[in-house]
């Protein structure tokens, strides 16, 4: 349990005259930050825009470089590796970056998000591919972790809401643009889908090479400060989510639900899991990498199994809307891209709009209300889509969606934070970011196996046996965007349009319920103050290695 304590200069103050003390906290704050600042912020929304990118090119790209490179067989490791090796590798490089720093970590993270990328595209076979997505996935995870913990040692936990809003506005713009530029890029030379966030990576160093410029407290000796790394529980934890992984990614694809295959490894995940943390909570482990106070905290846990939700009902929205506009409205996979661009463009400035709001509020509660309760309406209500549904039904609804995710998505990390002592802020943000992965792997298996298994239930709605073939097994999500559906005889079209509107229904009917259970999850959520004074050891030097003024304040674990 945790509370903030109010600072000081502010104890026995009106509200006026607090609000009035926010007010000069925050032009103090701001007026402390100098071209440095702003060059760190850029460099990290331009490194943003390449990871968001890099995370969406590959998708329309890699039947092509599948194709091109033999690798049929590994397709399912080719898409996911990267996911794989990103969250996995997120708890220790929270950790190490309170040992050595920001600063070398985040380049390290750069440099081998720029190498992967090298390697992917001048691969000349699927093994190299996978393992160049390896190190891809190394950089992008240390990068996902590291861009949160600097604006968080930068900006005070009131305004890191309006940061985060137009890093992830500018990251949205790079997942919209991405499927459609890797179709493109895959049409002419599928190596520029990987090239061609090369040149975002070089001007990310370049600025941040002289520029980020991050205190924190160096041990006397390497030795030392190896000391402090967790390796054993970090071996643990990368052993057993590579287990759970492997299973969730193969599971229903590469193997059945029930193989052996995907169950030993999801079995053998799960247990080491458990030990991980219980390691972490003993004597043995002198400095974890997830904290158990994290998990003792009723706001911190909570603000997790949000993050899970809505980073999990994101990826479900993602990967299963074009299925309805591919397989009720016969479009291709192009123009389905299209019809989901009103969620998207939404999307965006509510983002920032929500961030503006955390920022002069400080209040974050009804934020989280209005942002599930709104989500869980939208998924609701794309459960009634079907083939006469008219533009006017579909368009509104996702916008619906958008108020859900933009109130969501940015406004869950502050709170984690503010529910913590600063001196946690790398290990929170860690496993913030961890669970955020965590929750897109769930977003694309658990829908994945809802709508499979409904499919399969009503299979015998469908009289061809040749149809029945192609739509069973769990081939109706590839199915529906070959295109093949608008192409079958009339009746048999409407028994298929069947099958897919009661799978889709279901699915979405899940995703309302479970958006419904994380609105009843905020009650649980404390109200805490949204400090704006910043106590931390990674604040920014100046150019004369000083550091910025930064106003302190005090938390109570």
């Amino acid at each position: 349990m945790s509370a903030t304590r109010p600072d000081s200069n502010s104890a026995g103050l009106s509200e006026a005259e607090k609000d009035h003390s926010t007010e000069v906290d925050i032009q103090e704050t701001k007026s402390s930050r100098g071209l440095a600042f702003w060059l760190v912020v850029l460099s990290g929304c331009l490194i943003d825009f390449a990871t968001a990118l890099d995370a969406t090119i590959i998708t329309t790209a890699l039947p092509k470089i599948t194709t091109n490179l033999g690798g049929q067989q590994q397709y399912v490791w080719l898409a996911n590796t990267y996911v794989f090796a990103a969250t996995a590798v997120m708890p220790f490089v929270g950790q190490t970056s309170n040992i050595f720093g920001r600063r070398i970590p985040m380049l390290l993270s750069v440099v081998l998000f720029t190498i992967g990328n090298a390697i992917a595209g001048a691969s000349i076979n699927p093994a190299m591919l996978i393992g160049a997505r390896v190190v891809t996935g190394l950089g992008g995870g240390g990068i996902f972790v590291l861009n949160d913990l600097i604006i968080s040692d930068l900006v005070p936990v009131r305004e890191r809401g309006q940061f985060l809003g137009f890093r992830i506005a500018i990251a949205t713009i790079a997942t919209i643009i991405g499927p459609v530029l890797g179709g493109v890029l895959a049409q002419a030379s599928w190596r520029w889908v990987f090239f061609i966030n090369l040149p975002f990576s070089v001007i990310t160093l370049a600025i941040m090479i002289p520029f980020l410029r991050l205190k924190h407290k160096r041990e006397p000796t390497w030795a030392r400060a190896l000391a402090r790394v967790d390796f054993l529980g970090n071996i643990i934890f990368v052993g057993s989510i590579s287990g759970v992984l492997f299973g969730l990614i193969n599971g229903g694809t590469t193997f059945p639900w029930s193989s052996w295959h995907t169950i030993v490894p999801l079995v053998i995940g799960f247990v080491g899991w458990a030990v991980f943390h219980i390691h972490q909570a003993s004597p043995i482990c002198k400095e974890p990498s997830m904290p158990p106070l994290i998990f003792a905290n009723r706001t911190a846990v909570t603000c997790l199994a949000l993050t899970f939700i809505a980073c999990g009902l994101l990826e479900w929205v993602v990967y299963f809307l074009p299925i309805y506009f591919q397989s009720l409205k016969n479009t291709t996979p192009l123009t389905s891209g299209v019809d989901v661009l009103p969620f998207s463009i939404i999307y965006v400035p509510l983002a920032v709009v929500t961030g503006g709001l955390l920022t002069k509020f400080g209040k974050y509660k009804l934020i989280h209300w209005v942002g599930f309760a709104a989500t869980s309406i939208a998924l609701g209500l794309l459960s009634i889509l079907d083939i006469h549904s008219p533009t006017v039904e579909w368009v509104f609804f996702q916008i619906i969606l958008s108020i859900g995710a933009g109130c969501t998505l940015i406004s869950i990390l502050p709170v984690i934070q503010a529910s913590l002592p600063e001196s946690y802020a790398a290990t929170a943000t860690g496993t913030f970011n961890f669970v955020r992965n965590f929750g897109f792997v769930w977003g694309i298996t658990l829908p994945s196996i809802i709508f499979n298994a409904k499919v399969e239930q009503n299979l015998h709605l469908v009289q061809s046996a040749a149809v029945r073939q192609l739509l069973g097994g769990g081939a109706a999500y590839g199915y529906a965007g070959t295109g093949a559906i608008g192409k079958l005889p009339s009746g048999i079209q409407a028994q298929v349009h069947r099958v897919y509107y009661s799978a889709l229904s279901t699915l979405w009917q899940a995703a309302a319920g479970i958006a419904a259970g994380a609105f009843l999850l905020v009650f649980i959520e404390k109200r805490l103050e949204l400090r704006m004074g910043l106590e931390t050891d990674f604040g920014m030097e100046d150019s004369q290695g000083k550091d910025f003024p930064v106003k302190e304040s005090e938390v109570i674990a």
